[in-house]
């Protein structure tokens, strides 16, 4: 009877993975095991271990079993002598990720085998088996871009790619698209309860809880947290607007799918967070009133309280109005209060000629930075290649033995610190980010006219237009609009204009620029 002896050669380990979105044909658990066993049998290797990452991405090295396998492996590389896997991809989908664990592995004379890509040791071999790490990275990246378009796609569309609670996806014409689903009235109720102002996100959790909603969590469900519930009210699809938190330049855009509550709701419930409003009373005086936008804006010449606003019935019609709370001098009709607005912002407009003189400078400047930026970026991507070129030679070296493991780990972090660095710098975004001349005739179209801006502006942009004329308000005397400070732009407009119109005063061309 003859024996075979066991050697260092004939042990070896199975390391397996797949993603939660590879659960199909050839790359799941039970085949790449069936495939790696029948492997190691063939070459009269014995199986000491197998490494299992379940629902683990390829892009990083950071997997447990991963983790767990290079570290035993550092501890038994006197008994094991190969690392099976079922393809290289497996492994993973970087090169630079893929070489150094395969360098590593190396250092420790344990080989690295895939069971369905029969590649020898040999410099063909090698080169073999970098295209192949190289090719799953591509394919990767493609797969990649190919979902962040499919998702930029989808917004811009109006189609949610991300569901709330009380919605599910349905099939329709080839797309998925958002619907109304389970717990949809339940979960509107409980928006209109929030709004109350009565409950807090605790006790929200309770009451949803007891009304039998769950959350969707996989095929689980679990129970509403009072975390869960701090990022559901703060979500503006509940309102029918989809925003990114991945890509905020991509803004907001209406979506195609029934809006739960209206925005009255949504930002009544903002104000509730955030903390200025103790009770419903206070939420509905502070809900956004397009009506009303000098809201904390207009006070009291006499006590410095913010005027209250509302629609006041009189003489057979409604009429909105500003008024004092003390009663220190009389109410106004928004639509005299707007006439005096009109001569107020007439008085700090800037002379077609301020301004043209403000855009020229402005052009000037932003010509002499893009040019900077643009030398700073040729420079950068020089940088930039030497760094690349300077990672090759590392992980040349490294499988060549010239470096240590912990020199190698080291310099190859710093290394990809530094690419990733220079690799934003070098973005061509940062030079195509700003259009001058948009920006220029913006810049003009607004101060041709301070008060048709404001007419034309949204909620919002009106008090941020305000805002930046008299930052500390305005205030009313019952007879005319009165404010102690400007804001420094506006107030540097006011001296030009002074000097422009004092005809002691010669400016050259340079001058008024």
């Amino acid at each position: 009877m003859t024996f075979k002896v066991l050697t260092k050669n004939m042990k070896c380990v199975i390391y397996l993975r797949v993603s939660t979105d590879e659960q199909v044909n050839n790359f799941s658990l039970g085949t790449q095991l069936k495939a790696c066993q029948d492997y190691a049998k063939k070459q009269g290797y014995e199986i000491v271990k197998i490494f299992r990452d379940e629902g683990e991405s390829a892009k990083t090295a950071d997997r447990p079993q991963l983790l767990e396998l290079l570290s035993f492996a550092s501890k038994n590389k006197h008994n094991v002598g190969s690392v099976i896997v079922y393809c290289f991809n497996r492994l993973a989908r970087n090169t630079l990720d893929h070489l150094g664990i395969k360098a590593k592995l190396s250092g420790y004379g344990i080989r690295l085998e895939s069971a369905t890509e029969p590649i020898d040791d040999s410099p063909s071999g090698r080169f073999q088996e970098t295209v192949l790490s190289a090719v799953a990275q591509l394919d990767n990246e493609v797969r990649a871009d190919r979902a962040r378009g499919g998702l930029k796609a989808r917004f811009f569309a109006g189609l949610a790619s991300t569901l709330g609670l009380g919605y599910k996806m349905v099939e329709a014409n080839g797309k998925k698209i958002p619907n109304v689903g389970e717990f949809f009235e339940e979960t509107k109720d409980s928006w209109l309860l929030m709004a109350t102002g009565t409950k807090s996100l605790t006790e929200m959790a309770v009451v949803m809880n007891e009304k039998g909603i769950k959350i969707k969590w996989g095929k689980k469900y679990k129970s509403v947290t009072k975390q869960y519930l701090s990022k559901l009210f703060r979500n503006k699809f509940y309102s029918g607007w989809l925003v990114s938190k991945e890509h905020p330049e991509w803004g907001e855009i209406k979506g195609v799918h029934t809006p739960m509550i209206t925005e009255q709701v949504f930002y009544r419930v903002q104000d509730i967070l955030d903390g200025r409003n103790r009770n419903s009373e206070v939420t509905k005086r502070n809900v956004k009133n397009e009506a009303f936008p000098l809201r904390g804006i207009l006070k009291c010449n006499i006590c410095g309280s913010p005027f209250r606003s509302g629609n006041c019935k009189g003489n057979g019609g409604i009429y909105p109005k500003y008024w004092c709370s003390d009663g220190c001098v009389k109410s106004i009709a928004v639509k005299n209060l707007n006439k005096l607005l009109r001569k107020k912002l007439a008085k700090v407009q800037a002379t077609p000629d301020l301004i043209n003189g403000f855009t020229f400078l402005l052009e000037v400047k932003y010509n002499r930075r893009l040019n900077k930026l643009i030398q700073f970026k040729k420079g950068t991507d020089k940088r930039l290649l030497d760094a690349k070129e300077m990672m090759t030679l590392l992980v040349r070296g490294n499988m060549e033995g010239k470096y240590p493991d912990d020199i190698f780990e080291q310099e190859k972090d710093r290394l990809q610190n530094v690419i990733l660095t220079l690799q934003s710098a070098s973005n061509d975004n940062l030079i195509e980010q700003y259009n001058i001349k948009t920006t220029t005739e913006f810049i003009k179209a607004l101060f041709k006219n301070l008060f048709r801006a404001y007419e034309l502006s949204d909620y919002g942009q009106k008090r941020v237009l305000l805002g930046s004329i008299y930052p500390s308000g305005l205030t009313f005397d019952g007879i005319s609009l009165l404010n102690h400070d400007m804001g420094p732009g506006f107030e540097a407009i006011q001296v030009y204009k002074k000097a422009y119109s004092n005809p002691h005063v010669n400016f050259s061309a340079g001058d008024r620029t």
